[in-house]
């Protein structure tokens, strides 16, 4: 059994925990939030600041690999020297999440490659969007529809660097790439469904993509792939405009929701690919085909109504558990108590097609008023 250790239980180390947990492996995790979302899905929970060495090195020690799963450049920096240290194999590649924690950058990386990309302001027309250049998701992003909306945002957010681009309409969609440097992995295209305030409240795996786009994702993920060399992962997140994609952001980092999503729709473990690799068992790694479709969103049940909502509010929960089969869905991440009318969950639901993955939604929505005996609750999406 591998013993791995994993560096945060928040978003991105509820899936990674998940994720490790699936692949048979022992899981540490270290938070210094003693009530961080993922603590109770690992075999161990240490509660210690990584920068307390006399608290972690014993526990980096007994680790055979490390999957750091967190956006602070002072952890992310602290956990690589301890890999050098240790002679530790470390899943992150530190100089490709440099680029892409900077929106900039990564935008220089993009025009260095020709690939292509929203105008940006004030080579566009409104509406427009306008994002922090070092957050990653939907941290403080807003459209914008004039100048003076513009201006009213800066000067909110002065010291800070913004990039303002068009906004475009369609459809958004996610690809991981896994690589140790030489070879290079694609496992799914997934569609990603925002909510109003941008954050990501559905998962659709796979994603109902034409031939065409599905090509020009590839290419555009095998450009940057052999650009970054990466070691590692990164996820590239596209938007389908008039027949075409433009790229929106990389982030080379294990993302949330899209790989428990791929898994579930084709049986694929990034983490265990990532694992593979830094291994050198690149011979095990495979692509395998799509065998069912997975939506995966969020709810919130409370205060007469069922909210599918933006992933950030699971960040709120504490004492996360697996709960197979709840209320008919094929899985959910949640704090749920039985007979509780206030819980937040992840719901996971599969079915032969996208159409059949919906229907087990419905149903896991109409068996659980039944069973909560609240039939009369609004299903808010």
């Amino acid at each position: 059994m591998i013993n791995i250790l994993i560096i945060g239980a928040k978003l991105q180390g509820v899936e990674a925990i998940y994720l490790a947990k699936k692949a048979g492996y022992y899981v540490t995790v270290i938070d210094h939030n003693a009530e961080a979302p993922g603590r109770d899905l690992a075999d161990e929970f240490i509660n210690a600041d990584i920068f307390d060495e006399e608290a972690v090195l014993s526990v980096l020690s007994k680790a055979e690999v490390v999957l750091p799963v967190i956006e602070d450049a002072d952890v992310l920096a602290k956990v690589q020297a301890y890999g050098q240290r240790l002679g530790l194999k470390v899943l992150f590649d530190l100089k490709a999440y440099t680029i892409s924690r900077s929106k900039t950058n990564s935008n220089d990386l993009f025009f260095k490659n020709n690939l292509p990309v929203p105008k940006i302001y004030p080579d566009c027309t409104f509406p427009v969007i306008l994002k922090p250049d070092g957050e990653s998701g939907s941290r403080n992003v807003i459209k914008a529809y004039s100048q003076s909306e513009i201006e009213a945002y800066l000067e909110g957010h002065i010291g800070e660097q913004t990039v303002v681009q068009e906004y475009l309409e369609g459809a958004s969609y996610s690809l991981e790439v896994i690589g140790d440097g030489e070879h290079f992995y694609f496992p799914q295209i997934t569609e990603v469904v925002v909510a109003d305030d941008y954050d990501c409240k559905r998962i659709i795996a796979p994603a109902a993509i034409g031939e065409t786009e599905k090509q020009q994702m590839l290419a555009i993920g095998q450009s940057l792939a052999e650009s970054l060399k990466i070691k590692g992962i990164f996820d590239i997140e596209v938007i389908s405009h008039k027949g075409k994609l433009k790229l929106l952001e990389i982030d080379a980092r294990l993302p949330s929701q899209t790989p428990v999503s791929v898994y579930h729709s084709t049986g694929m473990n990034m983490v265990h690919m990532m694992t593979e690799l830094a291994l050198g068992n690149s011979e095990s790694v495979r692509i395998l085909p799509a065998k069912q479709v997975c939506i995966y969103q969020q709810i919130h049940v409370s205060g007469g109504k069922i909210t599918v909502a933006g992933e950030h509010m699971i960040a709120s929960c504490r004492h996360l558990k697996i709960r197979e089969g709840l209320f008919g869905c094929k899985e959910a991440i949640t704090d749920y108590e039985e007979g509780s009318h206030n819980w937040k969950g992840i719901i996971i639901v599969v079915g032969e097609s996208q159409e059949k993955a919906y229907a087990a939604f419905d149903r896991f929505i109409g068996q659980m008023k039944k069973e909560l005996e609240i039939e009369n609750w609004e299903l808010v999406d």
